[in-house]
């Protein structure tokens, strides 16, 4: 074989253990989906809004800490 033919079909079996391994990843994951119990996803739901009222926390703490900030009126702009 010529050493470019060696390259190109050394590169076709990478390409296709690859395309295997996000085949068999796919499937995995669908099969994953298919076979998950029902009882799995109402527990998802505490988290999600833990998660939410944590960011809601953080958003009003950082819009109190501005609005007590100090604030230098003669750097404002005149209206």
């Amino acid at each position: 074989m010529s050493p470019n033919l060696t390259v190109g079909y050394m590169a076709e079996q990478i390409n296709r253990e690859r395309l295997d391994g996000i085949a068999s990843r796919g499937w995995l994951a669908e099969e994953a989906a298919v076979t998950r119990s029902r009882a799995a996803r109402p527990a998802h739901v505490p988290a999600m809004l833990g998660t939410a009222l944590m960011r809601l926390g953080d958003r009003i703490h950082r819009v109190a800490q501005v609005a007590d900030a100090p604030t230098d009126h003669g750097a404002l702009p005149a209206q």
